[in-house]
């Protein structure tokens, strides 16, 4: 934290001297982004804003993205459990995750655990299938089938140079959690930081009932204690928008593993877990009449300890410690000949490695190029997209794999007419194994094939301008996904033993629909959006097999949500519900594997005053307040109900 902050100040005063000069600046900064001609916004999106996520009862970016269409969250329980998202079924690896504009990167296991990142920060969280139909992106942004996008706050300031938040929230099983954010505006050149900690008991009551079991018993081992802290600084340089963020995570957690019943009648885990990530970004875009260019720049390391000490049981004691390391450089070009046409070029360099004291582990790096050629088309009411991505990667490593290179194509179209736009895409996109899939000790397959995706896509958007007062937005898609030589873990010669493995085809077949309006009547608005979907998603690997066309493992066929929320005068309230439906936990669809459907509601209120003319607003969250006993993974039992106070002071 204090090297964020010694690091901040002297980008500050050197900004004071060059920056400032550089160019005219204005007092408060809005984000200066190259004018596209040639694209309209033709791939599926959905987009949560800043206003929305500050009014849900909810903390992390993964409870924010269980509200779209298409989305399963795979959550492992309580504050510290890990949460991944995964998209129409596709798999987590499948899905970039960017920051600011910046992918985040995992060249160990290929996931990006969305529990550590607050939205107390986020200005807006959007997911799109497919790609983005903006010309100027990088190479690392075509490479993803789809693509969920962190935009964090950037400042805005009135009358005073500077801004400060504070907030305190309070709740259930020990939750306290304290954050500080103070903005400040220097000679046109805005500066941001924020400060978070938390810490939870996460020792929820729970129970557990199906036709064998009737359990109710408590979670232990789930306590967490995290600091997080933030800093961006935001100015003009070289008559471009330039922005640069830094990032710092520290985490001790238990975790509690599954509920399986022992001799002893305890359900206590005793593994732990302490983790440190700190990255800095840097992103530059400007543009010169028909040429738009973007540098992206990015350093990341990650530290982790895991330790298991089963009570009674030395011999299984395990103490591994992960350090990886991660550089990063991305560069594009788009230039616009005519206004209905534009192409774009970008190149990305990654260069990651991964060391580790577990037990005959080489170290290894690998080298990641990557190059995306696209061209934009608008042509009256009609925009199309079309775009090659070539890959190259190495490893270096004792014993390891050939160098993997790849290009792959993608095609999007649509039209625009009035309230209408009618749009599809074809995507083809791989995954390479990651380093633990190919290097991990007695588990890793050198000889692994990467993970090929082939998507279809075809929908609607249907927004008629009915009044100023009112308004409405239905969208709808239907989409086909295949993959080959899909990556599992499978057990040979014990279950005690396993290894990775290219094994299976799936396919998938589903809806995504929804419906949002937005309606203003005097001091009152209020503000809906539903969300439904429907999906098959099939193993067909083998016809001889028992479980051959089985729907995969928590893949639920429908699912649904609704985010409902109103503000009068100075009161606001969100109300959310979801729900999902039947899935099993094995590709053998059999009535032991099937996992019952589940529905949580979730209520916050708030209400804004004045003491002695600071801002201040008090709030309430009561989460499942109908305290639904429930399972996301099998055997890890999520909380009841719950509250959380929260009280925000603005100066």
């Amino acid at each position: 934290m204090i090297l964020i902050a010694l690091l901040f100040w002297s980008l500050l005063s050197h900004a004071q001297d060059s920056l400032y000069h550089a160019a005219e600046l204005a007092d408060t900064l809005d984000a200066v982004a190259v004018t596209d001609h040639a694209i309209r916004r033709i791939t599926p999106v959905q987009v949560m804003d800043g206003k929305t996520i500050e009014r849900l009862s909810e903390h992390s970016v993964a409870d924010a993205l269980r509200y779209f269409s298409g989305v399963q969250i795979k959550d492992y329980g309580g504050v510290g459990g890990l949460k991944t998202v995964n998209v129409r079924s596709l798999g987590a690896q499948h899905v970039g995750i960017f920051y600011d504009g910046v992918k985040i990167h995992n060249a160990q296991n290929g996931q990006v655990d969305l529990g550590r990142y607050s939205l107390d920060n986020m200005e807006a969280v959007s997911l799109y299938n497919g790609q983005k139909g903006e010309s100027l992106q990088s190479a690392a942004e075509y490479a993803s089938a789809s693509s969920v996008y962190l935009r964090t706050r950037v400042p805005v300031f009135g009358d005073s140079p500077y801004n400060l938040k504070a907030r305190m929230k309070y709740g259930s099983f020990g939750t306290l959690s304290p954050s500080l954010r103070y903005e400040r505006r220097i000679k046109g050149v805005s500066l941001s930081s924020e400060l978070m900690y938390l810490t939870t008991r996460g020792d929820y009551p729970f129970t557990i009932r199906n036709e064998i079991e009737d359990t109710t018993s408590r979670r232990f081992n789930g306590d967490v204690h995290a600091m997080r802290a933030e800093a961006a600084l935001f100015a003009r340089l070289l008559g471009g928008d330039f922005q640069s963020h830094a990032y710092w995570y520290k985490s001790e957690r238990g975790l509690p593993g599954p509920v399986v019943r022992r001799l002893s009648d305890q359900y206590a885990s005793t593994d732990r877990q302490w983790d440190e990530n700190a990255f800095l970004q840097l992103s530059w875009r400007r543009s010169i009449r028909r040429v738009g260019f973007l540098l992206n720049a990015k350093g990341s390391l990650d530290w982790l300890e895991y330790l298991s000490d089963p009570v009674g049981n030395a011999a299984s004691r395990v103490d591994n410690h992960y350090f990886q390391k991660d550089l990063y450089g991305s560069g594009a070009v788009s230039w616009f000949p005519a206004r209905w046409i534009s192409f774009n070029m970008a190149f990305d360099e990654r260069w990651s490695d991964l060391n580790c004291d577990v037990k005959y582990y080489n170290y290894v790096q690998r080298f990641d190029s990557r190059a995306a050629l696209a061209s934009n088309l608008r042509i009256g009411d009609f925009t199309a997209q079309a775009s090659l991505l070539y890959t190259y990667i190495q490893d270096i490593v004792k014993g390891g794999s050939e160098p993997l290179s790849r290009m792959v194509p993608a095609l999007t179209a649509g039209w625009s007419g009035g309230d209408i736009t009618v749009r599809g895409f074809y995507k083809t996109i791989f995954r390479a194994p990651t380093l633990n899939d190919l290097y991990y000790t007695l588990v890793g397959n050198a000889r692994l094939k990467p993970e090929y995706a082939r998507q279809l896509d075809a929908g609607f958007d249907y927004a008629p301008q009915i009044s100023e007062s009112y308004g409405m937005k239905l969208s709808a898609d239907l989409f086909y996904n295949m993959v080959e030589d899909k990556i599992v873990a499978m057990p040979v010669k014990s279950q005690f033993r396993w290894t990775m493995m290219n094994f299976g085809m799936v396919k998938g077949l589903g809806l995504n629909a929804s419906w949002s309006h937005i309606l203003r009547l005097g001091d009152a608005e209020l503000k809906a959006t539903a969300c439904y979907s429907y999906e098959e998603a099939r193993d067909v690997t083998d016809p001889e097999d028992d479980y051959y066309g089985g729907q995969i493992p928590y893949t639920p066929w429908h699912s649904a949500s609704v985010v409902a929320d109103a503000t009068w005068r100075k009161w606001t309230a969100c109300m959310s519900w979801l729900w999902t439906g039947v899935r099993y936990r094995a590709s053998d669809n059999f009535p032991e594997n099937r996992l019952a459907p589940w529905t949580t509601t979730d209520l916050s209120v708030s209400r804004a005053f004045e003491v002695r003319g600071v801002e201040s607003r008090l709030g309430l969250d009561v989460n499942n307040i109908f305290n639904q006993q429930y399972e996301v993974v099998t055997r890890y039992p999520m909380p009841g109900i719950n509250v959380m106070f929260k009280l925000t002071v603005t100066i």
